[in-house]
């Protein structure tokens, strides 16, 4: 594919030498909690997340390396606790702006982060659900049909 791409117009589309896979969008899976608000951007639940520079203790790092590899909650705005549990599963919570800076405003564009919004992530850092406020009960709820509880 590679040798057409060098000489055919039509290959260089197939090949993305920079990425050879992208993480498969799970958007209609029955683990997601549908939206129940309005939202831009493309962060959907069942799609991968995407990264984002951010700060954190003031020094730069990526937010995908802050999520971990278990549920976690992210929320743009005061966290009212450290931690969501459902089903022996606990998801940590992580609040933009107490334990991360967005500074340059990319995560916020990209996650369309007013204040209030609040995510759960999965462990494969997919989007299990989002909300315009942060409800340790909706995130409760969304955890469970996660692990199909």
């Amino acid at each position: 594919m590679l040798d057409l791409a060098e000489h055919h117009d039509f290959a260089r589309p197939l090949v993305n030498s920079g990425r050879l896979s992208s993480p498969t969008p799970y958007l209609h899976s029955s683990l997601n909690t549908p939206d129940t608000e309005a939202f831009a951007g493309r962060m959907k639940p069942g799609s991968s997340c995407d990264d984002a520079p951010i700060l954190v203790n003031g020094s730069n790092a990526w937010f995908l390396n802050q999520i971990g590899e278990g549920f976690c909650v992210v929320t743009f705005g005061a966290a009212p606790v450290d931690a969501v549990t459902q089903g022996g599963v606990t998801a940590r919570v992580l609040a933009v702006g107490r334990d991360i800076e967005d500074k340059e405003g990319v995560l916020t564009k990209r996650y369309d982060g007013q204040p209030g919004t609040t995510y759960l992530i999965r462990p494969d850092q997919h989007v299990a659900a989002r909300w315009r406020a942060f409800d340790a009960g909706r995130i409760q709820g969304a955890i469970a049909r996660a692990i199909a509880a």
